[in-house]
């Protein structure tokens, strides 16, 4: 993903939302949102925000497309360079995995 445009789209992809719900949960217009993801306009500091908020993610990837290294260890950076080489739909069946793994630990 080249852009921030292009990785909140991801983002609100891999959460199942469709454009006009995306915004609203964020607190921008839909058309603004459509405007951001195809690069032609750059979300607010509030925007920013409100993703951090609501998804929790990484403003330096987020922003530069870059995550802290320093933050995670050796096993979880090549996690995530392995992760990043999937399309959209192994993503997802990758962090539903995850999701089944960790509903069964906290059920023993």
């Amino acid at each position: 993903m080249d852009d921030i445009g292009a990785r909140i789209k991801y983002i609100r992809k891999i959460n199942n939302m469709i454009q006009i719900d995306f915004a609203a949960l964020i607190g921008i217009a839909q058309g603004t949102l459509s405007e951001i993801e195809k690069g032609k306009l750059k979300p607010s500091v509030d925007t920013l925000y409100e993703l951090k908020k609501h998804f929790c993610v990484d403003l330096n990837w987020l922003v530069i497309g870059a995550v802290e290294s320093s933050d995670l260890n050796v096993f979880e950076n090549e996690l995530l360079r392995k992760t990043r080489e999937l399309d959209l739909d192994c993503q997802k069946e990758v962090a539903a995995f995850i999701d089944f793994k960790l509903n069964r630990k906290e059920h023993k």
